[in-house]
């Protein structure tokens, strides 16, 4: 995997981030709730963490800004799916691996250990046995499982007696009339598509560029072209707030997946056919929500306890966007300015829907502390916000 070009990109970015503070390994694990010997991988580039924000703690200790922050959650999320390309290639490996069988790597590439029992995605709740089988095998990396060559497969056994048999042949025109069967398949597929896209929408797919055959089917994560651009024009149309570059990065991912929530579709995050007419049919603002001005007075007024340390913490947690949601590996999200995991909504009987208005978000936040009188349940942005507290009393 060290030598995967995404993956490389990521560690760069993390060595980068770690030569501007001077400090050693083991001082930015203690900071950012990680082992050092797993910093060490994910800053060679031999392993990639299943979760953001194992290095999003590292980046956020480093110093790094939102800008940058962006930019390291967009190479985590192109390394991440490296890595699951690499796990699909070769599911056999993978099993055997699971099964501590012969050539298994001694430890995975990310462990509960080496996160130091931090609280997973669910904004609170710590970690343990029944958490770690909730993330399931996709919560653990693998480096570089390449599938095995054709050269090292073995043929199948023959039974007993048949050695002097020839093989058995599919007579030829069996073969060709499959051919011929599957080539008319695949072309009534592509006619289908094609009078999908100009007679399904009234003629006027012309002037709906997702639509036309110049974008591909599904726009996902990490395209950069005018179709990338053409979405982000009509996110920013329906009310969300990020910049028009053309560059299918985190921020047009949030948008994209609040706009499909909020449009009663799969929100996961990838523009398909359903999501490309929702944006081009919306005629409302359902990407519309507070400023971060508006969120710190009202979260002020909510933590009366300690105002500034639950801003500190919102901050860390989501840059005080009531919009702001990060993919867990285990096919969950967590939501809002308080970063609420699916979990702890369902225990608040609460919905994602109301995860992302600011005002539940944070009063639900609330009644999580109010359950401690502390900030257990945001253990690393606390963490970080108590060692900035710390150095700035310092200088």
């Amino acid at each position: 995997m060290g030598g995967n070009r995404d993956v490389e990109e990521l560690a760069e970015l993390l060595r980068e981030l770690k030569g501007r503070t001077n400090r050693s390994y083991a001082a930015l694990a203690a900071r950012s709730g990680v082992s050092g010997s797993a910093l060490h991988r994910y800053c060679s580039g031999t392993s990639v963490p299943g979760d953001y924000e194992v290095i999003g703690r590292f980046g956020k200790v480093c110093g790094a800004g939102s800008e940058e922050l962006l930019e390291l959650h967009r190479r985590w999320v192109l390394a991440d799916a490296e890595r699951k390309r690499a796990v699909s290639r070769a599911p056999a490996a993978v099993s055997a691996t699971g099964s501590g069988g012969p050539g298994s790597p001694a430890t995975p590439d990310v462990s509960r250990d080496e996160t130091e029992g931090e609280p997973d995605g669910e904004t609170g709740v710590g970690t343990g046995p029944d958490v770690e089988a909730e993330a399931g095998p996709d919560a653990v990396a693998v480096p570089g499982v390449a599938a095995e060559p054709e050269s090292l497969r073995s043929a199948p056994a023959q039974e007993p007696g048949s050695a002097a048999s020839p093989p058995r042949r599919r007579p030829l025109i069996a073969v060709l009339a499959l051919a011929v069967v599957a080539a008319a398949g695949v072309a009534a597929a592509l006619l289908g598509k094609v009078f999908t896209s100009s007679g399904g929408s009234g003629g006027s797919s012309d002037d709906r560029l997702l639509l036309s055959s110049r974008c591909p089917v599904v726009v996902s994560m990490g395209q950069s072209d005018a179709c990338v651009h053409e979405l982000q024009s009509l996110l920013a149309r329906a009310g969300g707030k990020l910049d028009i570059d053309g560059a299918f990065g985190p921020v047009t991912q949030m948008r994209v997946v609040v706009f499909q929530l909020r449009s009663g579709l799969t929100p996961n995050g990838s523009v398909d056919e359903r999501t490309k007419r929702a944006l081009y049919e919306n005629a409302g603002k359902p990407l519309g929500t507070w400023t971060p001005e508006r969120v710190t007075r009202r979260i002020r007024e909510v933590f009366t306890e300690e105002p500034e340390r639950a801003v500190g913490i919102a901050d860390c947690a989501s840059l005080l966007d009531p919009l702001y949601t990060l993919p867990n590996s285990n096919a969950t999200r967590n939501w809002g300015v308080f970063q609420l995991y699916d979990g702890t909504l369902r225990k608040l009987g609460g919905t994602r829907e109301q995860a992302l208005d600011p005002d539940w978000n944070i009063r639900a936040a609330h009644r999580l502390w109010a359950l401690t009188h502390d900030f257990s349940a945001w253990q690393a942005c606390d963490r970080a916000y108590r060692a900035g507290s710390k150095g700035d009393k310092g200088s």
